[in-house]
């Protein structure tokens, strides 16, 4: 396809996620090309246009929104300019993809997924880690009835890049809304709709264990949490335990793990993905000698990708099949819609409040029906 038939695609955001993830999954896409980019820094913009040949470069995102030279918006800026830019994009019929968590608060969510609804858009909200192929393989053991009826489930998600004390944004809850519950436990969350089906209720603690720096211009801010544990209750009546902090040391190259364990009527499941070598699923059917014994993840989980590293796993998922943004480009070029959209990310949204909510009252159950 040639440029001027491609999706041109305006990028608001130029931090190193941006282009980790982003700039590398449309720069070959067969219907989807970035054509601008704006961030804050002008000369930053600018940059990142060179190096990746693009042919805009702005410091004004409604300038781009307005430039009619964008037929889709993906906000990968801070949580606080997610709802003006979106609903900017929106009333101008541009496809979203938005950034977790959508919003500020439960409010603005609502709006940008009604807005989104109204006009029609194509939207995504990256939930990535539905897209890894433990997870993958763990959601299609769940639906082939592996464990039976759910009983309860475990999700452990080790960061470490909240360790040290300078200021970032993502804990200043003027700019990022909520902490690591937002930031993390949006992820977990949107997991364990995925696997167990509607969360009803749920109940939360959280931490701030590292004292951080004030502002870069000196002001004080409310500072956010740095570690969590969300309790879930779900329509099945199954039940979940979510533990998300960015304070664990792991000493791996990406600085993180993923654990799961998973017990129902018909068996037991447990993944491990410690973001280095070792992604693997392991089993066992009620009534069979334990221990769990691995089963095999199938090709169609991996989808071509390198199972060696777990880094290069990641970036093969988001850089070369039709995972994320690949996906949505390819739903704007054929007109049809995506999931996760802002309507998930709206539901996700509102258990992230109910999380904050019961984490600010001694962890009571807040019931969460869905609307």
């Amino acid at each position: 396809m040639s440029d001027k038939e491609a999706v041109r695609v305006g990028l608001v955001g130029t931090s190193w996620w941006a282009e980790a993830m982003y700039l590398p999954a449309l720069a070959d896409h067969p219907v989807g090309r970035i054509t601008a980019v704006c961030g804050r820094d002008l000369d930053r913009a600018q940059y990142v246009a060179t190096q990746w040949s693009i042919p805009k470069a702005y410091n004004d995102w409604s300038a781009m929104v307005d430039s009619g030279e964008c037929d889709a918006i993906i906000v990968a800026s801070p949580n606080e300019t997610h709802y003006e830019i979106t609903m900017a994009a929106l009333d101008r019929g541009l496809p979203v993809l938005c950034e977790k968590p959508l919003g500020m608060n439960v409010a603005e969510a609502h709006k940008m997924a009604e807005a989104a609804h109204q006009s029609g858009a194509i939207t995504m909200v990256p939930f990535t880690y539905r897209n890894m192929p433990t997870n993958q393989f763990v959601k299609q053991l769940i639906d082939d009835g592996f464990v039976g009826q759910p009983y309860h489930l475990s999700m452990r998600y080790f960061a470490g890049y909240a360790r040290g004390g300078a200021y970032a944004w993502r804990f200043d809850e003027a700019k990022a809304g909520s902490g690591i519950i937002g930031d993390l436990g949006s992820h977990w969350l949107d997991m364990a709709r995925w696997f167990l089906g509607e969360v009803t209720a749920v109940s939360a603690n959280r931490d701030c264990f590292i004292d951080r720096d004030p502002r870069p211009d000196g002001t004080a801010y409310t500072q956010l949490e740095d570690s969590a544990v969300i309790h879930a209750r779900f329509e099945s009546g199954a039940s979940a335990t979510l533990q998300c902090s960015a304070v664990c040391w792991e000493g791996t190259p990406f600085g993180q793990i993923h654990e799961l364990d998973l017990h129902g009527s018909g068996g037991t499941l447990h993944a491990l993905n410690d973001w280095d070598t070792v992604q693997e699923v392991r089993g066992v059917r009620a009534g069979e000698p334990g221990p769990a014994r691995p089963l095999q993840i199938p090709d169609s989980a991996w989808q071509g990708a390198p199972r060696e590293r777990v880094h290069d796993t990641y970036r093969h998922i988001f850089r070369r099949t039709e995972a994320m943004t690949r996906q949505w480009a390819t739903a704007i070029a054929g007109g049809s819609q995506v999931e996760p959209d802002f309507g998930t990310g709206a539901r996700v949204q509102e258990l992230v409040a109910a999380a904050i909510t019961s984490a600010s009252t001694d962890g009571s159950w807040q019931s969460v029906p869905a609307t």
